[in-house]
């Protein structure tokens, strides 16, 4: 009796390890027919089972089916599993813990590399989303796959810099800058050959209010890229915003020299000189910005408030005489028009560009009143009514 019962016992266990291992096969055969439903059925039981849970091949037949599932066209199939992409990344990762044979390593690394591809993919598309919603949200998506894509891509000792870039830029657009600030510094120390990087971790210390660490950034990015316009004008928009004028002018002047067909770099330098109160430099600016774009809307603004300013000191020097100097009043009134005059054709250009821009509307109206152009006053009284 004792005898039987061990044959007996023998045959039960045998049973037990053939049976799951039958259930993988059949697995196996339900994936190549394409009958992903039944497949999946089938494999799951055995990653949890004594007999086949530490076999290498359940893994990654495992991993085959759900990036299968992933990869379906079929409806029916694709909602199996909402995520089989990251399924089939972990049976792959516990697939080369447990194949120190190699026995599947080459087809496991050559899914894994799919699966990061299609994760890039997927950060691509969520990436999209939010540009098209302006959605935080969606960007944050965006940053969880291309953070995946990069871990994918470490799991066999791969570096996809454009992915770990691409995460940088989602976190930024995500409003996440602790992740921004870590995913464009890894770029940076990886010698990723963008000059555009620094622009952006920069940025991000900016909306931090880090204005140190951004010019820090800036001027890191200068060093190793000097002939970098774009790194130029970034370091020189900084300095202008610290109103370290004396610094941007220096950059200003040389962005010039680099392109002095730009219309913007001119203008810069009249809002530069404007902010030091050199009117007369300032000027000059401006009319170059709008001699190489005539349809400048800021150029032509900047240039008509200039000479609108310039009006007010004037006649506030004006009002400031004693009733005594009549003569002199009269001659700083007319001064002052004539003034008041030149900044007309630019103001009047500037509102033709922006119909809808109340402040130029506004000086208009004022200048006309002032000149005693009654006609001109009345249209632009009628376009503030329809505004």
């Amino acid at each position: 009796m004792k005898k039987s019962s061990l044959i007996l016992l023998i045959f039960f266990a045998v049973s037990a390890i053939y049976g799951q291992k039958a259930l993988r096969t059949t697995a196996y055969n339900d994936l190549r027919k394409g009958n992903l439903d039944k497949a999946l059925t089938n494999i799951e039981p055995t990653i949890s089972d004594p007999t086949t849970m530490s076999d290498p091949k359940t893994w990654f037949y495992r991993g085959n089916i759900y990036l299968q599932i992933h990869m379906s066209t079929n409806p029916e199939y694709k909602k199996l599993d909402a995520d089989a992409l990251t399924k089939a990344y972990d049976s792959y990762k516990k697939l080369l813990e447990l194949d120190t044979k190699r026995e599947f390593y080459t087809e496991a690394i050559q899914n894994l590399f799919v699966i990061s591809e299609q994760l890039y993919n997927q950060g691509v598309n969520y990436f999209k989303l939010g540009d098209s919603l302006n959605s935080p949200a969606e960007y944050n998506k965006a940053l969880l796959s291309f953070e995946r894509a990069v871990e994918v891509n470490a799991s066999y000792g791969s570096v996809d810099t454009l992915a770990i870039f691409n995460a940088g830029l989602s976190a930024d657009k995500g409003l996440n800058y602790p992740k921004a600030r870590e995913y464009y510094g890894k770029v940076i120390a990886m010698n990723y050959p963008q000059p555009l990087v620094y622009n952006s971790l920069s940025d991000v210390y900016l909306k931090e209010k880090d204005t140190l660490q951004a010019i820090s950034t800036i001027q890191e990015g200068r060093k190793k890229y000097p002939e970098n316009f774009n790194l130029l004008i970034a370091e020189t928009n900084i300095y202008l915003a610290a109103k370290q004028n004396d610094k941007a002018m220096a950059n200003l002047a040389e962005a010039v020299k680099t392109d002095p067909m730009n219309p913007t770099i001119h203008y810069a330098v009249g809002v530069n000189y404007f902010t030091m109160n050199n009117l007369e430099e300032a000027e000059k600016s401006y009319l170059r910005a709008i001699e190489i774009k005539p349809d400048y809307f800021e150029a032509n603004y900047n240039l008509g408030a200039l000479y609108v300013n310039q009006a007010a000191t004037v006649i506030d020097k004006a009002n400031k005489l004693p009733l005594s100097a009549a003569a002199e009043y009269d001659a700083l009134k007319l001064q002052a028009d004539e003034i008041l005059k030149k900044s007309i054709p630019f103001l009047e250009t500037a509102s033709k560009l922006d119909p809808t821009d109340k402040s130029t509307l506004l000086s208009l109206k004022e200048i006309y009143t002032r000149l005693n152009m009654l006609e001109k006053r009345k249209e632009v009284e009628a376009k503030l009514a329809g505004l």
